[in-house]
């Protein structure tokens, strides 16, 4: 009892060490997007992705509203945050949704929260767009009569020269069954003209 026992933790602890990799390996990769997704995402509104655009890079940090400023907290050192504090400007799109948690890009070189404007320029209704483009992909081709010429001219071209590699395929097994009988042609002919001097 105790050795399966045993067996069933020993493999528990290999797949935990598999998943605690995996989770390792993605949070890397991806710089801490991952943790801090799943942190935003389990706080169910309290907390805010903040995307943090930086010259070199990108990251994602964890924020949160408070009376009109954004917060989140930057690691500056391994043992030291600073709390960063901007101001929402009001009547302002800075948030948007995005893989079901809010969204805030915020400048670092500016220190300042970038604004989100999807106004659109113009109308635009691609559906009938998409389908006029089917039809003018799909539209027949209209050929000039010298263009159904040419082609007329280049198919009966085709069809000779497949009716030439028959007949000189015909002639050639002809020759090669001639070749085979000439030795017997020659030796009757030689035994008709012994023969004729005979008589």
């Amino acid at each position: 009892m105790s050795s399966a026992f045993g067996m069933v933790m020993v493999q528990a602890m290999y797949y935990g060490i598999a998943i605690a990799l995996t989770l390792f390996f993605c949070g890397a990769f991806q710089r801490g997007f991952f943790i801090t997704y799943f942190k935003v995402r389990t706080s169910f509104g309290k907390y805010v992705m903040v995307k943090v655009r930086s010259p070199l890079r990108d990251y994602f940090k964890k924020g949160w509203v408070e009376e009109g400023f954004l917060v989140y907290e930057v690691k500056r050192s391994w043992r030291e945050k600073d709390i960063i504090r901007l101001n929402i400007p009001p009547n302002s799109k800075v948030f948007y949704k995005c893989l079901s948690v809010q969204w805030v890009d915020v400048d670092d070189e500016k220190h300042a929260i970038c604004q989100t404007d999807y106004s659109t320029v113009t109308g635009y209704d691609a559906i009938k767009n998409n389908n006029l483009h089917q039809r003018a992909l799909m539209r027949p081709s209209i050929t000039n009569g010298y263009e159904k010429i040419m082609l007329f001219l280049l198919a009966i071209l085709i069809l000779a020269v497949i009716i030439d590699c028959f007949i000189g395929w015909g002639v050639y097994k002809q020759m090669v069954m001639l070749k085979s009988q000439i030795p017997g042609i020659i030796q009757s002919m030689r035994g008709t003209v012994v023969g004729v001097g005979g008589i």
